[in-house]
């Protein structure tokens, strides 16, 4: 089989994992096991490290002041430049024929926004014209080239995002997620002891637990393999061993309930118009304006003249200020947050908003304000709560 017929996996590595020599040494052997099954590879890594190792993204920005957005861009696209550079050495070092690649070298195309853009596009030729010579390619994380020429990054979690793009795009036969944790568990462990190891879970349960708050695979790279059908699986760093496979759909033996989950700290707003317009008006007015002030709203609920919603803590001083130049008084309610049960198999079954209540009833637990979809229930509870409210839930649904 020529090398241009081998299939494709590509593997990521995250900060933690490469932050030192031994980690990048682990990393260069799993990749070395990887290749001995014939397959190319696609390496995607992220700044090695967090905030006070030498290159971690925040290490790097703490060392501008006030850039613009552009500058930026370019310097939190550096951390993941060198993280690809130092493996490509290192794997070279190993007998592995590999080279570097930015992400914009990759093909990567970005809706241009500097620093939280989006993936409009990708090319894979170069990749594939690389791995022509090659049996590896290694691709900086998190960053792409926007419409105007310049660099722009994606975010947190953006290294996530790009390896599974790529996949997507480079036909991947498997995605493999290397991380210093040694499974995906039915919750936070150090807040519920009793959580469980997931072995399998649906693509569609693990993007709800990421965007209710569990935080071990960015939401988008959980949609974007699972449209696409994308074998991707969680492995631990440290035994390169397989954690978590992501498939299609599954029931986590036989329960509808994979996981419980809770987001970061928000701030209740309540407020009851008394003024004389319109329904629409009201709402369209209020919504409107925080929405013009690029903040970021959850859980609305409205009821006649009154209105619900929550926002982050960091963006409470923003909403007051748009609520008074529109003369709306209001009153807030903090710290909160969302707790959450997550399953898709929940769709359509009788009682389980019955059993969610209950559970937190059974704990004197108060729900502030509740809001559901096909795939999960949440309740807005106290902080001081939300661990209570955690440990409830996960009894009543996953220790059954």
């Amino acid at each position: 089989m020529s090398r241009a017929e081998r299939a494709v996996r590509v593997l990521k590595f995250g900060g933690t994992c490469l932050a030192g020599r031994e980690g990048r040494l682990r990393a260069v052997e799993h990749c070395r096991r990887e290749l001995l099954e014939g397959c190319r590879l696609v390496v995607v890594v992220s700044a090695m490290g967090r905030l006070d190792d030498p290159y971690a993204t925040d290490t790097l920005l703490g060392l501008v002041h006030d850039p613009l957005p552009w500058e930026k861009a370019a310097i939190l696209a550096c951390g993941e430049i060198l993280s690809a550079t130092v493996m490509a050495d290192m794997l070279r070092m190993a007998s592995v024929d590999a080279v570097a690649m930015t992400g914009w070298s990759a093909g990567l195309r970005t809706d241009g926004e500097n620093c939280d853009t989006s993936i409009e596009s990708i090319d894979p030729a170069n990749i594939l014209a690389r791995l022509e010579d090659c049996d590896c390619a290694v691709i900086a994380g998190f960053q792409g080239l926007g419409r105007d020429g310049k660099i722009s990054t994606l975010g947190r979690g953006g290294s996530d995002i790009t390896a599974a793009a790529l996949a997507v795009a480079l036909g991947a036969e498997e995605l493999q997620l290397y991380k210093t944790v040694d499974s995906v568990y039915t919750a936070d462990p150090e807040r519920v002891p009793s959580a469980q190891r997931i072995e399998r879970i649906s693509s569609e349960d693990l993007r709800q637990m990421a965007w209710q708050g569990a935080r071990v695979v960015h939401p988008s790279a959980s949609e974007i393999t699972g449209d696409a059908g994308i074998q991707m699986d969680i492995r631990d760093h440290s035994t390169g061993s397989r954690v978590t496979s992501i498939v299609p759909y599954t029931l986590r033996k036989g329960k509808y309930i994979s996981g419980v989950a809770a987001g970061p700290e928000v701030v209740r707003f309540d407020i009851r118009d008394q003024g004389d317009d319109p329904l629409h008006v009201f709402y369209s007015r209020v919504f409107g304006a925080v929405a013009a002030a690029g903040i970021s709203m959850d859980m609305f609920s409205v009821l006649d003249r009154r209105m619900l919603f929550t926002v982050a803590v960091g963006d409470e001083r923003d909403v007051i200020a748009v609520l008074k130049g529109l003369g709306i008084r209001h009153t807030t309610l903090s710290p909160c947050v969302k707790v959450s049960i997550v399953g898709a198999g929940m769709h359509g079954l009788r009682g389980v908003m019955a059993r969610f209540s209950e559970a937190l009833n059974s704990g004197s637990i108060d729900m502030l304000q509740t809001v559901d979809s096909h795939a999960t229930i949440s309740a807005l509870v106290r902080l001081e709560q939300r661990d209570d409210a955690l440990r409830a839930l996960h009894e009543e649904f996953i220790e059954e």
